[in-house]
């Protein structure tokens, strides 16, 4: 559900931008500000709202979570500028962005004992976000057809109040336990401590710069509806129902990839994620190729490369940041949220920038899918070396591979606090 509702403003948005947009700018620039917006509510609510999962308990603050969303939908549907819209998609995504640490949260404590079912539930959470988008988003599209942008987003916050009913009567913090937060009380204490072990952590910035390149391609659905209806010779309708095709990719990336991820050997995992990052960048190079005007339009190969780049993409984005927020103890919801806070914050400057990039000339979305290429060449070199320390190890999934680090392992000493070491 909370998929859902975040994925109602991205469908919608080339109606919008056609609909709103000024005469001194294009629906592609007018798309990208309100993305700009939209990153930068979720890096904000990443920031805040980190300690909150921890200290409050997930389950309250999911329900929190999704009684914002609805009142944020609505908001949305009642814009008529850029930054009214953006606003209003803002604060969809900053409240959005806690359902995912707050999942991590669920996953973490429910299988703390179970290494591999710890595993395979990240993979069954990556899953269920994809799943929940890719059904949402064109049963949206097709509402809009009937009723237009705003009705749609209207309507839309109904996402929210299932989830928060869900959240209600189905969510348990611990097995048994109705409300039972795993972080200390809040105070200014608990904070700087907590900052401390996450942001101090070496390995943690390698994990939270990666984020930035897959971020770039997790965030492209909001632009690559504007890139379709302006290279692809398809309407702003039709091309914002093909934003599918990102929800599809990394639904099919976590489907069959996340699957083999899971059941690989830890050296086979080192090399897999290196060939995906291979081909992702390559897919990325095509879409800046196909914007060439020299070049035929066809929005067939423009969505079969989406398709491609996006399901490439997947097991970094939501698998390998998983495993490493699981060692934190009682920080895991912090760590997983500052990583994506980092990654939004920096994909938000990133496509308000672009906005500017794609109005240069014939030339403009070639230069924007290469600085998008550039981002993911350097989450490449950052995700490698930290694979490369976490999966140093012979064997398979299962939390028993973390007491086959030697201990003289000063990168392993970074990922995890005394305690955890303890526990182990």
């Amino acid at each position: 559900m909370s998929a859902a509702s975040v994925a109602a403003p991205v469908v919608l948005i080339s109606s919008i931008a056609h609909e709103l947009h000024g005469k001194d700018e294009t629906e592609s620039a007018f798309s990208a500000k309100v993305a700009g917006y939209a990153t930068l509510g979720t890096s904000l609510g990443k920031a805040v709202m980190g300690f909150v999962g921890d200290s409050m308990g997930a389950r309250r603050t999911m329900i929190l979570a999704f009684s914002a969303m609805a009142g944020g939908l609505i908001l949305f549907s009642q814009g008529s500028t850029a930054l009214q819209i953006g606003a209003a998609n803002a604060v969809v995504e900053y409240f959005n962005s806690v359902h995912w640490p707050c999942s991590a949260i669920l996953v973490a404590t429910h299988y703390k004992d179970d290494g591999e079912g710890l595993e395979a539930g990240i993979f069954l959470l990556s899953l269920s976000s994809r799943f929940g988008a890719v059904t949402s988003m064109p049963l949206i599209a097709l509402v809009n057809t009937w009723l237009g942008w705003r009705k749609t987003a209207l309507w839309s916050a109904g996402f929210s109040a299932i989830g928060l009913l869900s959240a209600t009567v189905m969510v348990t913090d611990a097995p048994g336990v109705t409300n039972a937060p795993q972080g200390s009380r809040l105070s200014l204490t608990s904070v700087i401590k907590s900052l401390k072990a996450v942001l101090g952590n070496k390995v943690w910035w390698l994990v939270a710069g990666a984020q930035v390149g897959n971020g770039m391609i997790r965030t492209s659905e909001r632009v690559v509806g504007s890139f379709y209806s302006e290279t692809g010779g398809v309407s702003e309708d039709t091309a914002g129902s093909l934003t599918v095709v990102v929800s599809i990719g990394f639904l099919f990336s976590v489907l069959v990839f996340g699957s083999l991820f899971t059941k690989m050997g830890n050296k086979s995992k080192v090399r897999f994620v290196s060939a995906m990052y291979l081909g992702c960048i390559l897919c990325v190079m095509g879409l800046g190729f196909l914007s060439l005007p020299f070049v035929p339009s066809s929005i067939f190969l423009e969505v079969a490369l989406t398709f491609s780049m996006t399901s490439l993409m997947g097991v970094q984005y939501y698998q390998v940041p998983t495993m490493l927020a699981s060692t934190f103890g009682e920080n895991k919801g912090l760590c997983s949220s500052y990583i994506d806070g980092v990654a939004y914050g920096s994909t938000s400057v990133v496509w308000s920038g672009l906005s500017w990039v794609v109005k240069q000339g014939d030339f403009g979305w070639l230069y924007g899918w290469s600085i998008v290429a550039f981002t993911v060449v350097c989450a490449m070199i950052l995700c490698n070396k930290f694979v490369k320390q976490f999966w140093a190890v012979e064997g398979k999934g299962g939390q028993e591979r973390y007491a086959k680090l030697k201990s003289e392992d000063t990168e392993y000493d970074n990922v995890v606090g005394e305690k955890e070491k303890e526990d182990v």
